[in-house]
């Protein structure tokens, strides 16, 4: 399909493709006229994700732009999460019902009015207010409304007794009047007194927690003097009782209730005040000013000078008087004007712009844990439904996740855009959200890090404790084995048993040398010399000296560890010397033996005897207390050998401990590096707050119109070219000759049209002429006919009634128009005329039809001259040859097949079958005729023919036009 066809596709549907477009903009339009006002507020974040400052900011560090996007995508995805759409939806809710009244800056009066009718009363009562739930609030109202009754009896009777009172004080007596006027947002209470020659008197109210000295303080008048006008017995007052004061003060005071988008400017140009002078009078620092709030506008110098504190405002009391009013018109109770006026109260609730003003947080924050727990108490509860099912337009999680994120380029700033057919609402959405999001993002972070910190600073501890346990134990083993350096101890241990080793090995020299010496010398002695040798008294003194040096060698050796025994060895050495000297003299004794037997001189050999006597007594004690010594050594190394593998696992586990007690705190200390970080980077701030609305969106409506036309456009379009493009009818000759494979005899149009007859009759005459020319110039290209026998042409088709007759009565009666003889053979018609055969002549479809052979075989050979006159031409219809049986060697014989097909027929397998079985029978391919054919599908052999179907589609459309106006109305009007 081309464009070109395309084009004539779509100038066949024209009327299609304006009539759909039209009414699909005209029910757009129908069910939008009445779409509503939608509102748009933006809010401008600064994440500081890819550009902010932080600890790891000031080292170098590159920018990951996966890890950028993905903290984005993070954020936008926390921003649209299920839980922040919940605690928004909740904290609105709560915000607009907490609401006394409707206020456009949070909902507008409509919405208000709607959301407290659809409220059922159970959830209303969640609301907290001055500390109190709905519940407790009737309660509340109960007990006033039951004191209020009583109040009001105790005042008739208070008022018998005022009027004695004041009779005895007066003749005249003064009543009191309360007159509330209220014009234009302006509240003026007056005190009018009545003032008597001498006295003048006003009624108080006794108020909750008055007491009668404070009263008389307040109106400057004595306690007596109250107690004797009054006939008080005691001073114990009841709330509401009235009493009778001396006043003579006339008080005049103005206050103005602040209305939506009044300042202090407008109200004080409005009644002709200072600005500076209104502050004063109210206490206002600044210019905001809040919804209801109650102002000051001026105040008497009277009440300033008659005991009137500027502290106390006038409170109305006009239902409180009695019945008769002579001319006193007002009286007033006091409390605080800054109460009144809300500065004080009010001023503390703007911090927090979610909360609406005149609404504690306290109150505020226990409303919202109230409505809270309804929500999470089961998903049956009103709130849940409401947030869930109900499809709020403005509660609903649903329609608060319609919110827009983007983020603003390649920047570090996300735009959050909310529409919403209440401005109030849109602005407080988005600063709800805004605000819980920068929350949950800040908690999720932080939980982030504080969970690793938390498990560093647990196992840093329990590495402390490791480690200090590992000290401790290290501690306690140098205690018990008297460790103060083991590594020097030991060193100086084994110094000490090398010094020890070699001393003992120079004894044991010493001592075999002086055994072996005096052994010789007692040999060279006399036995005279033996005698004194043997004497007691040498034997005592070298006894005496051998228990001397032993204990001087046990002191010494002690000395290094013990300095208080070196005292000792100098006594014991005086002492070895005197004995030595003692042993000496009784040897010198013996000197008076001069020699030996061998001729050695006596002196010599006793003084040798004497040195290595002395030498071998020594040796003997040192040896004694070397061994000693030595085994001292082997017992201590026996206790320090294993000390030291002890001492060294020891030390392991301390090193080991002290160790990953290090990396621990190393890793604790990154992490709270990366927890501040966190903290740092976390910091996210509002670039541009929410905004109020004050214009609604342009509406879309045109917009949504035109989209919808022209969707209804492209739809009838495609539709149309589907429709095309799948049709497998036959349509144009030129498809019926590309999918039949047969040469295209001609075509015949569709003559439905009552309309179009004239013009029809050209188009279907010239039709039929293209048919005949064809026909002949088939048969003309084939073999010449050797005798004058006519061309025999089968007309035959796959299906009944495509119209086989008609178009061969057409032809046939075209070529008898131009002087041929034509005989059209039918099986099937009904005008039988046996008279002229020039016309047509019927014949019967007998059981062997499939064998006839010849024309002579179906009708008489009489039948075929007249006037003996030869046929030009033989036309034969041909029953449907899918549903009957065909002549098979008649139809061999045949000059020429016409096969007739429908334009909207299909070519389905059976008729391509039969077609097959009938070209194998048949000599010459049959050629085809399209029955039936649309005019538009004509100019492949026609060119004139878009030319008749113009006028005709006009017409059709102007018919369209007149037809309402073809009926007319006629009124009789004789009757």
């Amino acid at each position: 399909m081309d464009i070109i066809q395309i084009i004539k596709l779509f100038r066949r549907n024209l009327l299609l493709l304006i009539a759909i477009p039209i009414i699909f903009a005209g029910v757009t339009y129908y069910f939008t006229r009445n779409q509503e006002k939608v509102y748009q507020s933006e809010a401008i974040i600064y994440t500081g994700i890819a550009t902010g400052y932080s600890i790891e900011s000031t080292s170098q560090r590159r920018s990951d732009y996966f890890t950028t996007n993905v903290q984005f995508d993070n954020m936008i995805n926390l921003l649209k999460s299920r839980q922040t759409l919940i605690e928004t939806s909740l904290q609105l809710l709560t915000q607009d019902l907490s609401l006394e009244n409707y206020n456009d800056q949070y909902i507008s009066q409509v919405n208000y009015d709607r959301l407290q009718s659809s409220i059922p009363k159970r959830i209303k009562d969640l609301v907290v207010k001055n500390n109190k739930s709905g519940i407790e609030r009737e309660k509340e109202d109960q007990i006033n409304n039951l004191e209020k009754e009583i109040r009001s009896l105790e005042r008739e009777i208070n008022k018998k007794k005022n009027r004695a009172a004041q009779n005895r004080v007066r003749g005249t007596e003064e009543v009191v009047v309360t007159s509330d006027i209220n014009n234009g947002g302006i509240e003026k209470d007056v005190i009018a007194v009545r003032v008597d020659d001498d006295d003048n008197f006003i009624s108080h109210i006794v108020q909750q927690g008055e007491s009668l000295s404070l009263i008389a303080s307040r109106y400057g008048v004595s306690f007596g003097r109250i107690m004797t006008l009054n006939n008080l017995s005691s001073s114990t007052l009841t709330p509401g009782q009235s009493l009778i004061i001396k006043k003579g003060v006339v008080s005049d005071r103005k206050y103005h209730v602040v209305k939506p988008g009044e300042t202090l400017y407008s109200i004080a140009k409005k009644y002709g005040v200072n600005i500076s002078k209104l502050r004063e009078l109210n206490g206002i620092d600044n210019r905001s000013l809040t919804q209801g709030q109650k102002l000051l506008i001026s105040s008497s110098p009277s009440d300033l000078n008659s005991g009137y504190s500027q502290d106390y405002a006038i409170k109305q009391i006009s239902h409180d008087l009695p019945d008769y009013q002579p001319n006193i018109s007002q009286v007033t109770t006091i409390e605080s004007d800054n109460s009144i006026n809300g500065i004080n109260n009010y001023s503390d609730f703007a911090k927090d712009p979610i909360i609406p003003p005149g609404v504690r947080p306290s109150d505020f924050k226990k409303t919202l844990t109230n409505i809270t727990r309804s929500y999470t108490s089961k998903d049956t509860s009103y709130i849940y439904g409401l947030l869930h099912y109900g499809g709020s337009k403005h509660y609903s999680v649903q329609s608060i996740g319609r919110i827009q994120i983007s983020r603003i380029n390649n920047s570090d700033l996300v735009r959050l855009v909310y529409t919403s057919d209440d401005p109030g609402i849109s602005q407080q959405t988005l600063k709800i959200l805004s605000k819980v999001f920068m929350k949950n993002y800040k908690l999720l972070r932080s939980t982030e890090t504080s969970l690793v910190v938390k498990y560093f600073e647990a196992q840093v501890d329990s590495a402390d404790k490791k480690l200090q346990s590992a000290e401790d134990r290290l501690l306690q083993f140098n205690m018990k084995n008297n460790i103060i350096n083991y590594y020097e101890q030991s060193k100086a241990i084994a110094g000490q048993k090398e010094d020890l080793d070699l001393f003992y090995q120079n004894e044991q020299i010493r001592l075999a040398s002086s055994v072996a010496t005096l052994r010789e010398l007692e040999l060279n002695l006399t036995a005279r010399d033996s005698i004194y040798l043997k004497s007691d008294e040498i034997n005592q003194l070298k006894k005496e000296l051998s228990q001397v040096t032993e204990s001087i060698v046990i002191n010494e050796l002690a000395s290094d560890y013990d300095v208080r025994v070196v005292d000792q060895i100098d006594v014991l050495k005086k002492r070895q010397q005197e004995l030595r000297n003692d042993i000496k003299f009784y040897v010198d004794e013996l000197y008076l033996y001069s020699h030996s037997a061998q001729g050695i001189p006596i002196k010599l050999l006793l003084d040798k005897w004497l040195v290595n006597t002395i030498n071998l007594e020594e040796s003997k004690a040192a040896l004694i207390v070397l061994a000693k010594r030595k085994m001292d050594f082997v017992r201590t190394y026996q206790r320090f050998a294993p000390l030291g593998a002890m001492l060294k696992r020891i030390e392991r586990d301390i090193m080991v401990t002290q160790q990953s007690y290090l990396e621990l705190l190393r890793s604790l200390n990154l992490a709270k590096m990366k927890q501040q970080n966190e903290e740092m980077s976390t910091n996210i701030k509002m670039v541009d707050e929410p905004f109020f609305p004050i214009t609604a969106n342009s509406s879309k409506a045109k917009l949504i119109i035109l989209v919808a036309a022209v969707f209804g456009f492209f739809l009838t379009a495609f539709i149309i070219l589907i429709l095309e493009y799948f049709d497998t009818s036959m349509k144009n000759p030129s498809h019926v000759a590309r999918v039949t494979k047969m040469k295209l005899a001609g075509a015949f149009p569709r003559l439905s049209s009552k309309s179009k007859a004239n013009e029809l009759a050209f188009v279907s005459r010239r039709l039929i002429d293209i048919i005949i020319q064809n026909i002949k110039l088939h048969l003309n290209k084939g073999a010449e006919k050797i005798d004058d026998s006519p061309y025999i042409i089968a007309v035959f088709s796959t299906q009944d009634g495509v119209g086989k007759t008609i178009i061969s009565n057409r032809v046939v009666n075209r070529l008898r128009e131009v002087g041929d003889s034509v005989l059209f053979l039918n099986y099937s018609s009904d005008n039988d005329n046996q008279d002229d055969f020039n016309y047509a002549f019927n014949y019967k479809i007998t059981d062997n039809f499939i064998d006839v052979e010849n024309l002579q075989q179906l009708i008489s050979s009489k039948y075929l001259r007249k006037d003996n006159k030869s046929y030009n031409y033989i036309f034969i219809e041909l029953p449907s040859i899918v549903y009957h049986t065909y002549p098979i060697k008649f139809i061999g014989s045949v000059d020429l097949s016409l096969y007739i097909i429908n334009a909207t027929d299909k070519l389905t397998k059976a008729d391509a079958a039969a077609l097959d079985t009938y070209d194998e029978v048949t000599l010459i391919k049959p050629m085809v005729i399209l029955n039936e054919v649309e005019l538009y599908n004509l100019d492949e052999l026609l060119s004139d023919v878009p030319s008749i179907t113009k006028p005709d589609r006009f017409a059709k459309i102007m018919r369209l036009i007149k037809s309402p106006f073809k009926y007319s109305i006629n009124i009789n009007r004789k009757a």
